[in-house]
């Protein structure tokens, strides 16, 4: 099949779940602004799932920072999976999708709760998350690494510091970046960028082996990394 087919075929599916969930008590802000950017952050993603459902059985699915939900139900028409969801609060997803389809969904902060099911996963969904967290992001990774099966596949994307600019409001370097801590409070805010070099090497101090790495356009000329991480 060509590029452009492939192209076709999950755009299409993409756009289906966005206009589905925009009709089932979406989050204004969804409807009228983050489901028209959203497609830049991921698109290789979006199109290595859609591989992924044509030439693999996937029986687990985990969405990690799911947002509102567009990922987590396109995977779950994929790959007719479980499919598990977390996110740090839940106004974003909404109610009515999360019956809909009988996800497994909990409010969970993925750098210091215990994940709240024990199950190996075949694939795991981390977008827009890394730039969020307030800790050191290996220990995190290493614990996403933990819930993967062994053909199983982390998808990852992060805005690309080198295009959007590195934020210094918290921490200069990835080095100042603490470890893990409950008694700290935790921010919600983009805590750090990072840029490729700094990127590769804390998914490699993580355990994990680079499949795939893409730039994808974002928006205003700001990329974003969309990778495949596997063990």
């Amino acid at each position: 099949m060509e590029d452009s087919c492939w192209e076709d075929v999950w755009m299409k599916k993409i756009f289906e779940c966005q206009n589905e969930i925009s009709t089932l008590d979406p989050h204004s802000y969804y409807v009228y602004e983050y489901k028209n950017a959203e497609i830049s952050y991921w698109p290789y993603i979006a199109k290595w799932l859609y591989e992924d459902s044509i030439n693999h059985e996937i029986e687990n699915c985990l969405d990690i920072g799911c947002g509102y939900g567009t990922l987590a139900l396109y995977c779950k028409k994929l790959f007719h999976c479980n499919l598990f969801c977390t996110d740090f609060i839940d106004s974003c997803i909404s109610r009515t999708l999360i019956n809909k389809y009988n996800f497994f969904f909990h409010v969970n902060n993925i750098e210091l709760d215990s994940v709240p099911w024990a199950k190996p996963f075949d694939r795991i969904i981390f977008t827009e998350v890394l730039e969020h967290l307030n800790f050191n992001p290996v220990p995190t990774l290493q614990k996403i690494y933990n819930l993967l099966t062994e053909k199983g596949c982390l998808y990852l994307s992060t805005p690309d510091a080198s295009s959007w600019g590195k934020v210094t409001k918290y921490f200069s370097e990835v080095k100042e970046i603490p470890d893990p801590n409950k008694n700290v409070p935790v921010i919600n805010d983009h805590i750090y960028l990072f840029n490729k070099d700094e990127l590769l090497d804390i998914i490699d101090k993580s355990g994990f082996k680079v499949k795939r790495l893409e730039c994808a356009p974002g928006i205003m000329g700001r990329h974003h990394y969309n990778l495949a991480l596997t063990k």
